[in-house]
């Protein structure tokens, strides 16, 4: 290639920095290149090393660069490294040079790029990336990613903390895999496709030892370039201690503390419920109300904790002989009652006289005051579905039981469609 060809007017208007050096000794600076290197005029870098400027790390590579461009007449590929302006100040640059005859011996001819602000831009992504990487580590909640088939394409190291699942174990797996009902998956997208985002969702998942835990999910639909859904993303957290406190709560605020059955709220609130049940399916239902005969005596003679003794064993005795969907609660103080739902009345009758006659035979042991024995006296009430209000069936019950006891105690006695039957 010869001087003749290069054109300095095109050279001098380049934005881009270009220099021809032989040996190392600059013998061409365009206006650019006094730019980048910070100098008061291309004339003042004339005749300098190249060398000068080149940090001292990077000056062994860019000699042999500078070596292999004079021997050979391919272009350089580029590449990147540091230099030091007149000013002292550091910058990265890129450069790519060709061979170039000058008459005398080959020099190099080299385009230079200010590469600093991109290098400070990728120092700087570098050390946003690691932060993200930390924090996706550390945080409680984890984040997730799946596409429109729902398979997990991301889910984010913190899972381990919480699953018990190295991310790699769960990314390229369907989602679904680790509800305890896969259901519960397509429950969840369905209310996202509908709603666009959910907040709070609740679930659960399967941990890898097993175990089941409640989690909270706040998450969004993702669309492509088409408008065509193509995966949701979002965070999810585990809520299992929370939830089971709520559990807690909740059990205490229907639970009798003493006997461990539904208290007074909780039993009216599953009688109105069954009921309901039994009018809307057409079945029959039987409600018993229960009494202690002669507790007062107990609580006379043998005291307080005594007689809660024997409550509780009355509660586990009669527990004995129910079905688990049976309903059983304390109204207060010895008065009971139980729910038996879609229960024909010949049964309903065994399972009242099975009660009476089980706490007839039990013998109940306290600690202070011995061997005590009590009886029950129940009052039955057998409906169809045509019951009219949940008060008549309650005064129902309230009435048969009266009748149970001014007929002796300790006896079953039955009321059906406001007729009294012994």
């Amino acid at each position: 290639m010869s001087e003749a060809f290069i054109s300095p007017d095109l050279l001098e208007r380049l934005p881009a920095a270009v220099i021809l050096f032989v040996g190392d000794r600059l013998r061409y600076v365009n206006p650019a290149t006094a730019d980048l290197l910070e100098a008061e005029s291309p004339q003042v870098l004339i005749g300098r090393s190249v060398m000068e400027f080149i940090h001292p790390l990077d000056q062994a590579r860019i000699t042999a660069r500078i070596r292999r461009a004079e021997q050979s007449p391919h272009t350089n590929p580029p590449t990147e490294f540091r230099i030091h302006t007149c000013k002292g100040n550091l910058r990265v640059v890129g450069l790519t040079s060709v061979t170039y005859e000058t008459g005398e011996t080959n020099g190099v001819l080299a385009v230079f790029m200010d590469m600093t602000a991109r290098s400070e831009m990728e120092a700087r992504l570098r050390e946003s990336d690691e932060n993200f990487r930390a924090m996706l580590e550390n945080m409680q909640d984890v984040f997730y990613r799946t596409d429109a088939e729902g398979i997990t394409r991301f889910v984010c190291p913190a899972v381990r903390n919480v699953l018990g699942f190295e991310a790699e174990e769960i990314i390229g797996r369907p989602a679904a895999d680790f509800y305890p009902d896969p259901n519960d998956r397509q429950i969840l997208k369905d209310a996202i496709l509908r709603d666009g985002a959910v907040r709070d969702f609740p679930g659960q998942m399967v941990c890898k030892d097993g175990r089941v835990i409640d989690i909270s999910i706040s998450t969004r639909a993702l669309y492509d370039e088409e408008g065509q859904f193509a995966g949701v993303e979002g965070i999810w957290r585990d809520i299992t201690e929370r939830r089971n406190l709520e559990r807690e709560l909740e059990r205490r605020a229907t639970i009798d503390p003493l006997t461990g059955i539904h208290n007074r709220a909780a039993i009216l609130d599953r009688i109105v419920e069954g009921v309901s049940r039994s009018r809307r399916h057409n079945r029959p239902f039987t409600l018993l109300s229960l009494d202690l005969d002669h507790f007062k005596a107990v609580n006379d003679r043998h005291g307080h904790l005594a007689g809660d003794h024997v409550l509780r064993c009355f509660a586990d005795v009669v527990l004995g002989q129910l079905r688990s969907e049976d309903h059983f609660g304390r109204l207060g103080g010895e008065e009971f009652c139980i729910l038996l739902e879609e229960l024909e009345r010949e049964k309903a009758e065994k399972v009242a006289e099975r009660i009476r006659a089980a706490v007839d035979d039990m013998v109940f042991q306290d600690v202070q005051a011995g061997s005590l024995s009590i009886s029950v006296s129940i009052g039955g009430v057998y409906c169809s579905a045509d019951v009219q209000s949940i008060e008549q069936l309650l005064d129902l019950a309230d009435h048969a039981l009266y009748e149970a006891k001014r007929n002796g105690r300790n006896r079953v006695f039955w009321m059906a469609g406001g007729n009294c039957e012994g």
